[in-house]
């Protein structure tokens, strides 16, 4: 009987043993797999972001949640009537029909609000992208054609509306465009559009030679009344000024002032006159200037 006893408690304290064996072996191996997965969490958290990454968020200096909703939000968001008082506006631009694009500025110019914004590829945006499109200036300040840098570059054509005392009058200029001003050849103007009552010049135009806005060279200049009689004049400038020369006619008003004057070309009953003062203004030159930050338009 002792033997059986001492058999019996042999075999219990044998599967004790075990079962404290089995349980340090599954406490151990539990252990190395914690240490195995912080390991791998420690090397991801300092793995180095991709460049794609970076360059949308570090570089940007902006959440990473936010990242991409602020970058992808660049247009305004247009109404169908705004999209085709746009494509409207390019296409008369584009023909070159400026009093049909000074009638629609004039109607529609109020349903664009935020400035300077460009219309291009069918988005409204608030940036200057490089490329062939419209730019706002103000509402009534409309470029159309070629940008790089945010400025005009290239052939570019400009239209500022106002509604005058006189009448409705956009004033235009054309041609070639370098860093943002009007660099080769081109030509600028006025014209009376509607509401003229009184007998004024309704239309003017100067074609010429720009440099930096400033005509330069021959130009040649033509005025045409409300009854439809335009006159041409051709004479020379120097950085907008007048160049005074033997067809140019010195004469003295009433009050003793000085007049210059100059006979239209096969003309003697039109005569172009300035004072002295006026003759030595830079007043030959690009009518509209490009300037975001003061809105562009015509320069008084």
């Amino acid at each position: 009987m002792n033997y059986d006893g001492n058999k019996a408690r042999r075999e219990e304290n044998i599967r004790i043993g075990v079962t404290i064996a089995l349980v340090s072996l599954l406490m151990l191996l539990l252990s190395v797999a914690g240490t195995i997965r912080n390991s791998k969490e420690v090397q991801n958290k300092d793995k180095p972001l991709k460049k794609t990454e970076l360059s949308q968020i570090q570089e940007k200096n902006i959440p990473p949640e936010t990242a991409v909703t602020e970058m992808a939000d660049t247009g305004i968001s247009l109404t169908a009537a705004n999209r085709e008082f746009l494509e409207g506006l390019g296409g008369r631009l584009k023909d070159g029909d400026l009093e049909g694009a000074a009638r629609l500025v004039e109607a529609n110019g109020d349903s664009i609000a935020e400035f300077p914004c460009m219309y291009s590829e069918g988005m409204l945006r608030r940036e200057i992208k490089d490329g062939t499109g419209i730019v706002f200036l103000k509402p009534t300040v409309v470029f159309y054609g070629d940008f790089k840098n945010g400025m005009p570059e290239g052939t570019v054509s400009a239209i500022s509306v106002l509604s005058l005392e006189e009448g409705k009058r956009y004033d235009y200029s054309y041609g070639s465009w370098k860093n943002g001003k009007m660099n080769g050849n081109g030509e600028c103007g006025y014209r009376y559009y509607d509401g003229v009552t009184q007998d004024i010049t309704v239309k003017t135009s100067k074609n010429g030679m720009f440099q930096d806005d400033l005509m330069q060279g021959d130009i040649t200049y033509s005025s045409t009344n409300r009854q439809g009689e335009t006159a041409v004049w051709q004479f020379q400038t120097k950085d907008g000024v007048i160049v005074l020369n033997d067809r140019w006619i010195k004469e003295t008003d009433a009050k003793g002032a000085v007049i210059y004057k100059l006979l239209a070309n096969g003309e003697k009953d039109h005569a172009y006159a300035l004072s002295e003062r006026a003759i030595g203004e830079d007043r030959w030159r690009n009518l509209i200037s490009f300037s975001q930050m003061e809105g562009g338009g015509t320069s008084q």
